[in-house]
């Protein structure tokens, strides 16, 4: 995979270069805030690099996710994500333009990539805000950002469209500092016959890594993402410890067997880990955690069970206050 450098001298000669061969894809074709970007950096890590590109002509940034051609083909990965460029939702993030075939210089090579050009959320992905602030987290805005999380994956879900990986990694914090579902390359559409993704370690569901189902078949592929949303919940709560090991102890402790068939346990062990007094986690908190949870999938939460919980319908910030609070705390 090709560098930062390389996209840039990519964008310096790419007309130079490549003047006199035939171009896949007319330009024109494209809007024309599109057409001329210029990259700026790399972001993050990820399974496909994504660069900060600027429009040199409407001025705008824009992420820019790139997938290596596989053969002369786009890469398949890239191909489901584009499944999902009409998502219109505050909290999932906005396809605004791809291409499945496009030229690029790598050391001197002209290769063949596509890529899906997205809104830029300017303050990163939520794992690296929870990491780094996960003692400046008050219940207020835990329930706040996991409200917001709820309305992405009620979306989705509303669309025909389970996101089979949802991580703090796969949340990215918006402009407004809104939460935004982002990464379907793996998502699965009602009526796919087979899906793409085993999710990702201490986020999934045990269906998604101690069945058969999870090679392939998944039964139930919107209870998977209620399940990821329990994690999540917890994680932010924690700020950052993960309710269980999946298949490995923890200090001796099996938490995933305490979390399914000891809950009370479970409940003490995690006060005791995280120095905490038991009411830490408070009833309702364990009762909506416990409920997304469930090692069945068919007996976790619905999305209209979770917003009838008495958790879910504390106390949250107004929207004033929200992004008061979120300028606080990353001092911007």
């Amino acid at each position: 995979m090709f560098t930062t450098d390389d996209i840039k001298k990519t964008t310096a000669k790419f007309d130079e270069v490549l003047s006199k061969r035939p171009r896949p894809r007319d330009p024109s074709a494209s809007p024309v805030a599109y057409q001329n970007l210029s990259v700026v950096k790399k972001l993050g890590k990820a399974k496909f690099p994504v660069y900060l590109t600027s429009s040199k002509v409407d001025k705008s940034n824009y992420a820019m996710k790139v997938f290596s051609h596989q053969g002369e083909q786009p890469h398949p990965y890239f191909k489901n994500e584009v499944r999902f460029a009409s998502l219109k939702h505050p909290n999932v993030i906005s396809m605004v333009h791809y291409e499945d075939e496009r030229d690029t210089l790598q050391k001197g090579e002209v290769k063949k990539v596509s890529y899906i050009l997205m809104e830029y959320a300017p303050f990163g992905d939520f794992f690296d805000f929870v990491s780094k602030n996960g003692d400046k987290l008050d219940e207020k805005l835990i329930r706040s950002f996991f409200r917001q999380l709820v309305d992405g994956i009620e979306y989705l879900h509303e669309q025909g469209i389970a996101h089979l990986d949802l991580k703090p990694e796969n949340l990215l914090l918006g402009a407004n500092f809104r939460l935004k579902i982002a990464d379907f390359d793996l998502s699965h559409v009602k009526g796919d016959t087979k899906i793409l993704s085993r999710g990702t370690k201490f986020y999934r569901g045990p269906e998604l890594w101690k069945s058969n189902t999870a090679r392939g078949d998944l039964k139930a592929p919107f209870a998977a993402d209620i399940y990821s949303a329990g994690i999540i919940l917890f994680i932010m709560k924690t700020g950052g410890i993960y309710p269980h090991s999946e298949d490995s102890a923890f200090e001796g402790l099996d938490l995933s067997d305490l979390m399914y068939n000891k809950n009370a346990e479970f409940w003490k062990k995690h006060a005791q880990i995280q120095e905490k007094d038991q009411s830490f986690f408070d009833k309702d908190f364990k009762e909506l955690f416990n409920g997304t949870t469930k090692y069945n999938p068919e007996d976790r939460m619905s999305i209209k069970q979770i917003k009838q919980s008495k958790w879910y319908n504390g106390p949250v910030y107004t929207p004033f206050e929200f992004e008061r609070k979120m300028k606080q705390i990353l001092k911007c």
